[in-house]
């Protein structure tokens, strides 16, 4: 598909990176190796509607246990979760 962002590139599958904040968390959570539609010219990544809904539950419950920290002196703690290559990608 031709990439809607830059409408040079055309998607192919491939892994994603995506960042999750709230600004009500005092968490960060980075999700690797999400199997995506990604522009081959600016890298834009097109997950799947089924894709984004699983990435979006695991993401929610951490992002609200954020809520129930107290602000100390630390920074923001960076939670990671990559998925590997042998996660199936979107049909």
């Amino acid at each position: 598909m031709k990439c809607v962002e830059c409408r040079i590139g055309e998607t192919a599958q491939g892994p994603t990176s995506l960042t999750y904040t709230r600004p009500d968390s005092k968490l960060q959570v980075v999700v690797t190796g999400i199997p995506a539609d990604v522009c081959s010219h600016c890298g834009e990544a097109y997950l799947s509607e089924e894709i984004a809904q699983e990435v979006f539950e695991i993401v929610d419950g951490i992002l609200e246990l954020g809520k129930t920290l107290k602000q100390g002196t630390l920074p923001i703690p960076q939670i990671e979760i990559h998925f590997g290559s042998e996660t199936r990608m979107a049909a």
